[in-house]
């Protein structure tokens, strides 16, 4: 996991051909496709996947993959996991979509591919009644709040 996570791919094949258990979770529940997620190292992904070990919209913790990702900015993952079938639609267990996750991770070229998906709407409160523009407004991510603010959005 901690391998996949700093996206050492080489590392990863190594422990597997050795007969490393890519099966498990951490103790958050966590497997290594959300750990290579969070990493964002898309060849890391990629190989985890093909592995074929790991439902693609697991909940580790509460996040799925994707969710992961876009948190952390990483649009070629996010892409990837689209193609191979990722649910973008889904939230955590506090309400926070896809888009409330790539708000916190603030990184305005994320927060704009997400909008482009249109798949979530851009007002869409979490059990805390907060929108993504209130997440991004928390964060300290002004140049998002100035995005999610155009027309259309609250």
């Amino acid at each position: 996991m901690e391998a996949a996570y700093r996206g050492h791919r080489k590392v990863v094949e190594l422990l597997v051909s050795e007969g490393a258990d890519v099966s498990l979770v951490d103790v958050v529940g966590h497997n290594i496709l959300h750990h290579a997620c969070r990493g964002g190292d898309v060849e890391t992904v990629k190989y985890v996947l093909s592995l074929h070990v790991v439902d693609i919209n697991s909940r580790g913790g509460s996040r799925t993959p994707v969710m992961w990702a876009a948190d952390g900015g990483h649009r070629d993952v996010v892409e990837l996991l689209m193609s191979e079938g990722a649910d973008v639609s889904l939230v955590d267990v506090v309400g926070d979509n896809i888009l409330h996750l790539a708000c916190m991770g603030g990184d305005v070229e994320m927060v704009k591919y997400v909008l482009s998906l249109n798949v979530v709407d851009i007002d869409a409160r979490n059990k805390w009644g907060r929108t993504a523009a209130d997440v991004a407004r928390l964060g300290g991510h002004q140049p998002l709040v100035k995005l999610l603010k155009s027309p259309g959005a609250q």
